[in-house]
């Protein structure tokens, strides 16, 4: 089942401003009684510039302060899976059972030792966010964060506008601390090492325990304890992450690591953001596991990087010419090539939601495009 949240038909830039949303001031409460408070972090992207900042939020679990792991959660848990009237649940076809009983906004925030013992890289705060006060997609996204090590991965903002969606949604921490720079012209193989935590490039060494694919499965695991009514567990099959049902997503480095994750997993579909940057690499011109018309990409023409952006988006001969999405409303002509010349004070980071991307009152401009990009609608 899809959302059924309207959205704004068109959003004209002059209402937009030129000032960048302070994330700091994307605050959301839920309706629960207890609370924890998400760490401020700024993460580096590709070629040294910035990622947005993550903000500042209300969970509705209560943490321990020693461990920030979630120690509480909703009581209620799924029962069934239908959706006669009378029932506790929202189930998918052939998706996971989510208990609505108590429909609010739940976050979560631990370490990725708290979820996997094993883990010893990338320990920083993860973060996960599930609505059930909206009508649910019974799709998971996995958001990647940019280059370096942020303190909080992924972003807070872009985490509540996807869970507002409908989304189940993580962000896992993941070692991003390489680049072009150091990898050469294989950088695939690290970011394929990255990803399975198999030997791929020599440059870095990735054990699986600290593997992006292993974190996710710690994590849905990690978050079926914690709360069982959102039915974690239904996005891990035989062990791996059921990636049929699981959008991979990621800003700057993230994005260029979600590109390779979909060229060699068959994923639900690939959101790019601010990425791929990695122009001339073979990996971009591979024969794609994921179906090339589930890639989807989207570049501000104020960023550095953006006609690395473009020359990566026909590398990967992603659908459609390059379309600017200002002022017109989806479908953009069907492209997957989406462009953006909004104001903005950080056009690499106003991609995805937070401080530097536009506002119109209190919706982000780019509500519409990420909903196309992440098949929302």
């Amino acid at each position: 089942m899809r959302s059924t949240r309207s959205i704004c038909a068109a959003l004209l830039l002059a209402a937009c401003g030129g000032e960048p949303a302070d994330s700091a001031t994307d605050t959301t409460t839920s309706t629960a009684s207890t609370s924890t408070t998400a760490s401020t972090s700024t993460s580096t992207g590709d070629d040294g510039t910035t990622d947005v900042p993550t903000g500042t939020t209300t969970s509705s679990t209560s943490l321990d302060p020693t461990t920030t792991s979630a120690t509480t959660s909703t009581t209620a848990e799924a029962t069934t899976g239908t959706t006669d009237p009378g029932t506790t649940t929202e189930a998918m076809p052939a998706g996971p059972m989510v208990d609505v009983s108590d429909p609010q906004l739940y976050e979560f925030s631990f370490k990725p030792d708290e979820a996997d013992p094993a883990a010893a890289l990338a320990l920083n705060t993860q973060l996960a966010q599930l609505d059930t006060a909206v009508p649910l997609q019974g799709r998971l996204v996995v958001y990647l964060h940019g280059a370096g090590a942020p303190a909080t991965c992924g972003s807070q903002a872009h985490g509540l506008v996807l869970a507002g969606m409908g989304f189940h949604v993580i962000h896992p921490c993941y070692v991003s601390d390489y680049g072009v720079g150091n990898c050469g012209d294989d950088i695939g193989g690290c970011r394929l090492e990255a990803f399975e935590g198999v030997d791929h490039h020599p440059f870095i060494t990735i054990p699986p325990a600290d593997s992006i694919e292993t974190r996710v499965v710690k994590m849905l695991e990690h978050l079926q304890a914690l709360h069982p009514g959102g039915d974690w567990q239904y996005f891990i099959e035989d062990g791996k992450p059921r990636w049929s049902a699981i959008v991979i997503s990621g800003i700057s480095h993230g994005a260029s690591s979600s590109g390779v994750i979909g060229m060699n997993r068959d994923v639900e579909r690939v959101v790019m953001l601010s990425g791929p940057l990695d122009s001339g690499q073979a990996w971009l011109t591979g024969a794609p596991l994921t179906p090339i018309d589930r890639f989807w990409a989207f570049t501000h023409t104020a960023d550095d990087q953006h006609a690395g952006h473009l020359q990566s988006f026909a590398d990967m001969m992603l659908p459609g010419e390059p379309f600017v999405v200002d002022g017109v409303v989806p479908p953009y002509m069907d492209s997957h090539r989406l462009v953006t010349s909004a104001p903005t004070g950080d056009g690499h980071s106003s991609t995805q939601a937070g401080g530097s991307s536009p506002k119109d009152i209190d919706m982000y401009v780019f509500e519409p495009v990420w909903r196309l990009m992440y098949g929302a609608l």
